[in-house]
């Protein structure tokens, strides 16, 4: 009851902002925030009852209440009155606007807004009153009983029947993007924020954001299909792209590439499936610990190509034979735009097709692709990520023999994904939409590496990229560095997109012949640029490397190449600053 009007409180003090939503999209928040409230009254009533267990005080109960509805007022009507002007909800980074070194106090917020805190007041003094009633004391449950109750607490603290534990992300599943945020619970999204912060390094304090605004081109609008196509695990060194000339298992996806806009020098911007989904879509890169997806800015709608597109009239669908709720795909895309999910609830023959760990395997799966995509509305843009090349690496048993083992295990499943892929296009051309729609095939990341080349800092990143237009597309070779983060603002250019829009990619088709790509892993920064590799430890220069007369990276240029470092030093905390900038808009 006290989340209620906690949040029929935030409503109110910001109506204007949900005005136009009829009272069922709000009455539908409501009851999806209710859930997220349980959560944390489970998690605080059970360690108060726990507590009570050892400590027989009826005083400790009603304080320890107390302080927790009290604290839960008072964070909640911040957040009602701090929505009013940035329009967004509170984070733990709200804490950092504490300190008194920044001038602002708690009690600027109780001075300023006097009667919220006369209504906090009041609010608590009536909890306090109704806490402190005399109850009977109730009997002692049945073991039965109390597994029972057990079972439905798990279950509660959990959001329901789920894979994994409900979280604020999934508003954005289940809402509608301009009231999901009615949903949140302030006590829960600052738990959260503060579990996984998105935390900018030191040296961005002195780096101004160099990014703007991208217009495109002035020429009419165009409206092809797109689809895009992620493989799992497609690493470049499997590919006929690899530098290294080894054997290749891609005897398909090779074909494509004289007929296509190649990339020979593309990168993913992160080493997980959950980083490529945010750097695909909406131009995101993995700069942080934490991934995008689980952070909480990723509750806030981004830029991305389904509601971009969808302003041009697209239709948006996104194909996963995986577990709906697998990585958090579903309520990412769907919070950023996107109309139609697709996932292993979805798929008409689970039994016989699914792989018995991951989900469908990539034959059967993408044939239903193929098939569902024609009864899209075009202009469509529509995107399948594969999954049968992720450990455990499982082939059909009837296509086992088909297949060389190669040299690593993943090889063997790389040669059923491209086959899958081939049937995929096999079965497409035959279909009406198919020339009108331009294909982006790419990876979400690398996997197992053979080569030393492809596990040096920029070599693990090192993916295809291929932009196939049957009939809309001459074929060509981009030779610059491009990444994952680029994807967006290309379907933007083919379109000819009519606005200007932030994002922190570019174009391919752009003539900046030093694009630069930026990666964080292992609390390590470094960009790449064409053939340089430089990389910095908590602001401290670590390496460079002259990938085209030292392919394996062994050789550190630092000494040597001192001018260039600090060139590279210069963009790489340039990209770093421009990416905090974007993704919370300071």
């Amino acid at each position: 009851m006290l989340f209620f009007l906690l949040r029929l409180i935030f409503v109110l003090v910001n109506y204007s902002s949900f005005a136009k939503n009829d009272f069922n999209h709000l009455f539908d928040a409501f009851f999806f925030g209710t859930r997220l409230d349980l959560i944390v009254v489970v998690y605080f009533i059970s360690a108060i009852y726990m507590l009570t267990k050892w400590i027989k005080s009826k005083l400790l109960y009603t304080i320890l209440l107390l302080i927790v509805s009290a604290s839960a007022s008072i964070l909640t009507v911040i957040d009602a009155l701090y929505f009013k002007f940035l329009k967004e909800r509170i984070s733990y980074d709200f804490f950092g606007q504490l300190n008194p070194d920044n001038n602002i106090s708690l009690w600027t917020y109780i001075s300023d807004y006097w009667p919220m805190a006369v209504f906090i007041i009041v609010l608590i003094s009536g909890f306090t009153l109704w806490v402190r009633m005399d109850y009977s004391t109730p009997t002692k449950p049945h073991w039965i009983s109390l597994i029972a109750i057990i079972v439905c607490l798990v279950i509660v603290a959990r959001g329901g029947f789920r894979l994994k534990p409900i979280r604020t992300a999934d508003t954005g599943q289940h809402l509608k993007e301009d009231s999901h945020v009615v949903a949140f619970n302030t006590v829960l999204y600052l738990i959260e924020t503060w579990q996984n912060p998105i935390s900018a390094p030191s040296f961005i304090e002195t780096t101004l954001p160099t990014i703007q605004h991208t217009q495109f081109s002035n020429d009419s609008i165009q409206t092809p299909n797109f689809v895009i196509i992620i493989l799992e695990g497609f690493g470049k060194e499997y590919t006929g792209l690899n530098r290294g000339m080894t054997h290749t298992y891609t005897p398909f996806l090779n074909s494509l590439i004289p007929q296509s806009v190649c990339c020979h020098n593309a990168y993913a911007n992160g080493l997980k499936s959950v980083d490529a989904v945010p750097a695909i879509f909406s131009s995101i890169p993995k700069l942080t610990n934490t991934a995008f997806i689980h952070s909480p800015h990723s509750s806030a709608a981004q830029a991305s190509v389904f509601n971009l597109l969808a302003t041009l009239g697209y239709s948006s669908s996104f194909f996963h034979g995986a577990d709906n709720q697998s990585m958090g795909f579903k309520s990412y895309l769907k919070t950023n735009g996107l109309q139609q999910y697709f996932g292993v609830d979805e798929y008409p023959h689970t039994d016989k097709d699914h792989d018995g760990h991951w989900g469908i395997y990539d034959l059967p799966y993408l044939q239903y692709v193929s098939r569902e995509l024609s009864d899209q509305k075009q202009p469509f843009v529509s995107s399948v990520f594969t999954l049968s090349s992720h450990h455990p690496y499982s082939i059909p048993v009837d296509l086992k023999d088909s297949f060389t083992e190669g040299d690593i295990p993943i090889h063997k499943s790389i040669q059923y994904s491209d086959y899958a892929l081939q049937q995929f296009f096999e079965t497409s051309k035959n279909e009406a939409w198919f020339d009108n729609t331009i294909f982006i095939i790419t990876a979400d990341h690398s996997a197992e590496n053979l080569l030393h080349a492809y596990r040096t800092p920029s070599g693990k990143y090192e993916i295809p990229l291929l932009i196939f237009g049957p009939g809309t597309l001459q074929p060509s070779s981009i030779r610059k560095t491009v990444a994952q983060i680029d994807i967006l603002p290309t379907i933007l250019d083919l379109v000819n997109y009519p606005d200007s829009v932030l994002v922190l990619g570019e174009s391919i088709f752009t003539e900046n012949h030093n694009r630069t790509v930026c990666h964080y892993d292992n609390n390590v920064y470094h960009v790449t640029q064409n053939h340089w590799s430089y990389g910095i430890t908590q602001n401290q220069a670590t390496f460079l490397y002259n990938k085209k007369q030292d392919i394996n990276c062994l050789s550190n240029e630092l000494k040597n190449q001192s001018d260039k470092a600090q060139i590279l030093d210069t963009e790489l905390k340039a990209l770093v600053r421009n990416y905090f900038y974007v993704i919370k808009q300071d």
